[in-house]
């Protein structure tokens, strides 16, 4: 990757990126300097004019590359990671990103320009590397999105900040860029949007909110997430989100239960109970294999749930799925043999 940059007082500062690669990856630091910041539409194809006063940082593999290279930005990218160290994005610096579905970042980054987002409608994605404590410009992000987004907190443990099952339980790792990050939490928010209807006879404009998602972006107090509020949350999502997004967001909880009080633990249980067989199909998805694993770890299978589970992971042609499926059913309900003593 060859990269734009500019030399300031705290840091470096990048302005343009070129390269062949949609999924960028900024480094930390250039010439010995941090990355702290990215000037104004540095991923945007809707600047208006280049910039002369820059420097060049190319990368080793650069030059192979050379031949493919082109200006990443607007609908080009797909992904970006910016690095630990950077505070500050500019002004409409993902203007026209029409295809940038992750974005990953740390909480050192405070300060985003106004119309960062503008045009973001893929974006689904947010990565928040958790390094000085908990929180983050997560809920500035959020709202200026109306689309659902998934975030995940990712904890540096050796920089202070543990996250885990219990006390003493280690947490599952997940794969993430950063050498020493876990992930944490996992949090859906749904997407919401507003419509104006026209009350015809009575000449009146009402506006009629649709989907949870507005709900779910208050659950910040102070750029911290408020887990609690957002888990109380769940019965507005119950009446205004589909069964698919509920299930993604009750076992978002379930297996990366960061501050999840017992009682909202078996409202998030309960619901999977009540609606075997959708969260059966569910499972059986090779998207949630891990879900149908945390089905086992919670004893949330009955036999209902678990035979639908087996008959749709069977149609699928889901052979790993309905291998698993197969040895629960017969750990947690045994045939019993038939007593064929002659009296």
């Amino acid at each position: 990757m060859r990269i734009h940059y500019r030399e300031t007082e705290d840091g470096i500062e990048i302005v343009r990126c070129f390269g062949a690669d949609p999924q960028i990856v900024l480094p930390e630091q250039i010439c010995g300097k941090p990355v702290v910041r990215a000037a104004a539409y540095a991923f945007s194809d809707r600047k208006g004019r280049e910039e002369d006063d820059v420097q060049v940082y190319e990368s080793e593999d650069a030059r192979l590359f050379r031949q493919q290279e082109r200006l990443l930005a607007g609908e080009v990218i797909e992904s970006i990671q910016l690095p630990d160290p950077m505070r500050e994005v500019g002004r409409y610096i993902f203007y026209g990103c029409r295809n940038l579905k992750r974005l990953a970042f740390s909480d050192a980054l405070t300060e985003i320009g106004s119309g960062a987002f503008t045009g973001c409608r893929g974006l689904s994605s947010l990565e928040v590397r958790l390094i000085s404590g908990q929180r983050s410009c997560v809920s500035e992000i959020l709202g200026d999105l109306w689309q659902r987004m998934d975030v995940a907190f990712y904890s540096v443990p050796e920089i202070g900040l543990e996250f885990g099952r219990e006390a003493g339980v280690e947490l599952g790792l997940k794969p993430c860029t950063h050498s020493a990050a876990r992930l944490a939490a996992r949090l859906v928010f749904p997407e919401h949007y507003e419509e104006a209807v026209e009350n015809t006879p009575a000449r009146i404009l009402f506006t009629q909110h649709h989907g949870s998602g507005n709900n779910y972006r208050q659950c910040f107090y102070n750029k911290e997430m408020d887990y609690r509020k957002y888990d109380e949350l769940f019965y507005v999502a119950k009446a205004h989100d589909k069964i698919s997004v509920l299930l993604d967001l009750v076992f978002a909880r379930l297996m990366y239960p960061w501050e999840l009080t017992e009682s909202a633990g078996q409202m998030y249980e309960s619901f999977v109970r009540e609606h075997g067989r959708e969260a059966a199909e569910y499972v059986t998805d090779a998207a949630h294999s891990d879900a149908m694993r945390e089905m086992s770890r919670r004893n949330l299978w009955n036999r209902e749930t678990l035979d639908a589970a087996i008959e749709h992971a069977a149609s699928a042609r889901k052979q790993e799925a309905l291998s698993f499926l197969m040895n629960e059913k017969h750990r947690l309900f045994p045939r019993r043999k038939r007593d064929e003593r002659v009296l």
